[in-house]
């Protein structure tokens, strides 16, 4: 009897040692991993991290009056939120083990603050970057030195996007990512493919990568590669071969073809390769040695404006935009309208795009390669290519 007794006494006393144990590795671990900085900033009587909290997810939902105001406290503490932000997209789980106990001791309220994953953290955090833009310059050697970290799968993830929301200002982060659009792991390569895409960078050494990706084995990182391309515009030309190639890659993402992207890439780079291009002069004369020496000029609707300036290098595509192209357009060049000597190219008007439609987002470009000069059209509501046709030539009255 005394001998149960003392058993029972000794496993009561077990529980309670286990207990305080568990609350005080729980403790440690809350400290370290989700106790917010001494330094975090406040507003309106609230640290930064209980603002995002949940905002990445949306909860409360996008554009509320609760998601606003989180969002407007966020860009009111501004940069002063580097330093927690860093941390935060740095922050890593415990140990599953660690894990489980401190979600025991949760669950058994011995523990009163409340353990959020590194995941979540993460996610506010990237969120949080992409909110403050290039505003966030300040903070490209830390997210560089997180990436190349490679803390969790999570962590280099929301790093990567991250370095891409600071567009231009992170340019420093080109090289390291450059180094993982070979990697093995296709996640990787995908976010670190589209990190550059947003950042951008010298063609010369990003367009070459990206050419390199239009063959990858995971269809978005292609998809993204060519769409990062496109934003190259003209100084992606070294890449038309291979963009030329891949329209003939049958891949979706989603119900989306990658033709349809790899088109759009081209119409931006070297439209008169993919679109029904008109050729308006062979040999134009105001080209001379990759320079135009004059303007090039259009007029539509009684309205004349200089669609590409003397002293423009060449190749070059300039885009007039209309969104009712139902009226001819004139083309001249020349050294100045006001001379009188302007060169009357022609009067020109796109087809297939007919009354009664309301919703017409026409793009007309004047693209000019080598020493030739075209015209593509192309509605991007569709999106179609168009054909335009020459209506008559001669000197303009």
């Amino acid at each position: 009897m005394l001998q149960s007794v003392g058993l029972r006494g000794m496993g009561k006393r077990f529980r309670i040692t286990l207990c305080i144990l568990v609350g005080v590795i729980g403790g440690v671990v809350l400290w370290k991993a989700a106790r917010p900085s001494t330094a975090e900033p406040v507003y309106q009587g609230k640290t930064l991290s209980a603002w995002l909290e949940g905002h990445a997810a949306f909860n409360p939902s996008y554009n509320s009056p609760q998601w606003m105001k989180a969002d407007d406290a966020l860009r009111r503490i501004g940069t002063n939120a580097i330093p927690t932000l860093l941390k935060m997209i740095r922050a890593k789980d415990p140990p599953p083990a660690m894990l489980k106990l401190l979600q025991f001791a949760q669950s058994k309220r011995l523990i009163r603050s409340r353990y959020r994953s590194a995941f979540l953290r993460n996610e506010e955090a990237e969120y949080a970057f992409q909110a403050l833009g290039t505003n966030a310059a300040a903070a490209v050697p830390g997210l560089i030195k997180i990436y190349q970290e490679r803390v969790s799968p999570s962590s280099q993830r929301c790093a990567a996007q991250a370095l891409g929301s600071i567009h231009r200002a992170a340019t420093a982060a080109i090289p390291v990512l450059l180094k993982d659009f070979t990697h093995t792991n296709g996640d990787l390569r995908f976010y670190a493919v589209s990190a550059v895409m947003d950042i951008g960078g010298d063609p010369n050494v990003v367009v070459p990568a990206l050419k390199s990706r239009l063959k990858d084995p995971k269809v978005e990182v292609r998809w993204n590669a060519a769409g990062a391309l496109g934003r190259f515009g003209g100084k992606a030309r070294s890449a038309v071969p291979e963009l030329l190639e891949a329209l003939n890659d049958p891949a979706k993402s989603g119900a989306y073809a990658l033709k349809d992207e790899v088109e759009t890439a081209l119409w931006r780079i070297a439209p008169e390769k993919i679109a029904k291009s008109l050729l308006v002069e062979e040999a134009a004369p105001a080209i001379v040695d990759g320079t135009m020496t004059e303007a090039l000029d259009i007029m539509f609707k009684g309205e004349r404006n200089t669609l590409i300036k003397a002293g423009t290098p060449t190749p070059c595509v300039a885009q007039f935009w209309s969104s009712d192209p139902r009226s001819p357009l004139s083309l001249y060049r020349g050294p100045s309208r006001a001379t009188g000597k302007d060169q009357f190219l022609g009067r020109f008007e796109v087809l297939g795009v007919s009354p009664p439609r309301s919703d017409v987002n026409v793009s007309v470009l004047c693209v000019i390669v080598g020493q030739q000069i075209f015209l593509c059209a192309r509605d991007n509501t569709q999106p179609v290519f168009l054909e335009i046709r020459r209506m008559e030539d001669g000197v303009a009255k």
